[in-house]
């Protein structure tokens, strides 16, 4: 009964959504239903991350958690917004459970 505001970072790019079935938003598991192999995917001490990328996307992450507990705007419920970091761009992406 939670909601999960999700952010993922990897080399130059995030990932933001917010995971909330009471909103009959998604899961984690609608879109990523199987974990990966141990070992098929580098960490950021193999792959690297944009020092900044992650102060990015958690500040984005406290900003939908303020909108979640304060009722207001649009919360990323059953949408992924991707960052891209070297263009500079945001692209949003529907979710289906």
């Amino acid at each position: 009964g939670i909601p999960n505001v999700y952010g993922s970072v990897w080399r130059f790019e995030g990932q933001l959504s917010v995971f909330d079935a009471a909103r009959g938003g998604p899961c984690y598991r609608c879109i990523s239903p199987h974990a990966p192999e141990p070992g098929t995917v580098p960490g950021c001490a193999e792959a690297g991350v944009l020092g900044v990328l992650p102060g990015l996307v958690g500040t984005l992450q406290a900003l939908e958690a303020i909108k979640l507990i304060t009722g207001l705007g649009e919360p990323l419920v059953g949408r992924l917004l991707h960052i891209d970091g070297l263009a500079m761009k945001f692209r949003e992406f529907r979710l289906r459970k």
